[in-house]
């Protein structure tokens, strides 16, 4: 019950869904109430760490996918050159200039 109350402002997911289990099963049959508040807290707790992440993940992948068309355009960029080539003589060929 103390560790409860020292992590209870800013719970980390699991170990804060783990501890209410465990408050959960001391209390046992001795108060039911108290016992069914703690697992419901452990529940939403939980739900709301797995949308956190679900959700952050979705951000990462679209902040992924719309960067992506940009890296390829910038690739291509890096490609280009000034200068025509001779097809007879491809930039990097080992061959020296007639």
């Amino acid at each position: 019950s103390q560790a409860l109350a020292w992590i209870g402002h800013f719970p980390p997911g699991s170990l804060y869904g783990q501890l209410c289990q465990l408050l959960a099963l001391t209390l046992g049959d001795r108060d039911p109430v108290a016992t069914a508040g703690l697992l419901a807290e452990s529940l939403s707790v939980t739900t709301r760490h797995q949308l956190l992440a679900t959700l952050h993940a979705r951000t990462r992948k679209q902040k992924k996918a719309a960067a992506g068309p940009i890296r390829d355009i910038s690739e291509q960029l890096r490609g280009l050159s000034l200068q025509e080539e001779d097809p007879k003589n491809p930039p990097n060929s080992q061959n020296p200039p007639n």
